[in-house]
């Protein structure tokens, strides 16, 4: 009777491993790279002279977009985005609170 339950229970979970490999497996996209792609997306992009512009978009679509960047610029711009939003991840600067009436030594 032991045995069943044992068992039932190392299938139950071999199959929870597995359902949670696939699911890994099928988002295999960076976050980065998810955010670049998002970014991306308020930007019209263009080819110009062999290389992909990203424009923002101007007011109105009759006016030309204006303000554009290179591929690698948005991505170093996103990345840059990132680093500055979790610093301590980062090896950014630390805070360190300080004891009132402390000796400071």
């Amino acid at each position: 009777m032991v045995i069943p339950r044992v068992l039932r229970s190392v299938l139950l979970a071999a199959s929870v491993l597995s359902l949670a490999a696939c699911a890994t497996q099928a988002d295999s996209t960076p976050l980065l790279e998810k955010k670049f792609q998002r970014e991306a997306n308020n930007y019209v992009k263009y080819q110009h002279q062999g290389m992909v512009v990203y424009c923002k978009r101007g007011a109105t679509r009759s006016m030309p977009p204006t303000e554009c960047i290179t591929e690698q610029g948005l991505r170093l711009q996103v990345e840059a985005m990132q680093r500055s939003r979790n610093a301590v991840t980062y090896g950014g600067p630390q805070h360190v609170a300080t004891v009132p009436g402390g000796s400071g030594t």
